[in-house]
């Protein structure tokens, strides 16, 4: 199985569909989730966590056709409120990312709204099938710090989970998607088993590639993202991003093209 063909989805929140406050546009509303999700049912796809993903690249399961993975960054507490009873529904498994200093030890598990699940909520998520994986201590953006600290932001956190879970925590999402190859060789020597991104860089087992869901999506979008096609697109923008000669063509003509977006 390869690895890189596999879609791996990336949801935040997911917010009541009569959700007042204001919201970015990577909150997904609960019933816009549900129809993604019965699609996915409908046609055919088999939900995997990323660690079964990634032990199926090592030859370890069969392939499949139709195959997908969900993950949740942050730790938000709707993926229990919401999320949770759907994947229940349809019998789908996911990957959430925790960043390890969201969370206060229980001291406002009852309090309602909460931006970050309490630990009780994660160890009952974690006993229902839900995978854990890190997000580092404190969210930082890892390409300004210095080796030392994103060894530590990368080790101390996948130690603290696997304390407080009781269980190996193999997968790391780094904060805003954001690597380069020495972080990657840090997360590797921490004993991470693969680490995700989002669609930035070289794409490798340390920087699995990721398919941001938002809220303006269409059920259109939504089922062009899981194509082989929107992968290459996306390979196509990190080539042109990545391209020494076009970016400083863009720096030059960027501001005769008036608000259009490259």
């Amino acid at each position: 199985m390869n690895i890189s063909t596999i879609p791996i989805l990336l949801y935040h929140k997911i917010i009541p569909d009569d959700f007042l406050g204001n919201c970015s546009d990577s909150a997904v509303f609960v019933s816009q989730f549900k129809l993604q999700m019965q699609f996915l049912h409908d046609h055919g796809y088999r939900c995997l966590s990323l660690e079964q993903l990634c032990r199926a690249s090592e030859g370890n399961a069969h392939s499949h056709k139709k195959t997908f993975v969900l993950t949740f960054d942050d730790g938000h507490e709707s993926l229990l409120q919401t999320a949770y009873p759907i994947l229940q529904q349809y019998r789908f498994t996911a990957t959430m990312f925790l960043v390890t200093e969201y969370f206060n030890d229980g001291k406002d598990e009852e309090t309602e709204g909460n931006r970050s699940l309490s630990w009780r909520q994660v160890e009952n998520l974690s006993k229902g099938g839900i995978s854990f994986g890190s997000h580092t201590c404190t969210h930082p953006h890892l390409l300004r710090l210095s080796c030392e600290q994103i060894r530590y932001e990368l080790a101390i956190s996948k130690v603290y989970l696997e304390t407080r879970l009781n269980r190996e925590v193999p997968i790391l999402a780094y904060p805003y998607g954001e690597s380069n190859h020495e972080i990657q060789k840090i997360a590797m020597q921490v004993g991470y088993m693969a680490a995700c991104g989002v669609s930035t860089g070289e794409c490798n087992r340390f920087n699995l590639p990721r398919i941001s869901i938002r809220s303006n999506d269409t059920l259109r979008t939504f089922d062009f993202k899981l194509t082989q096609y929107y992968r290459y697109l996306m390979q196509l923008r990190r080539w042109l991003r990545q391209n020494p000669i076009l970016q400083h063509f863009l720096q030059v003509v960027r501001p005769q093209l008036h608000g259009y977006y490259i």
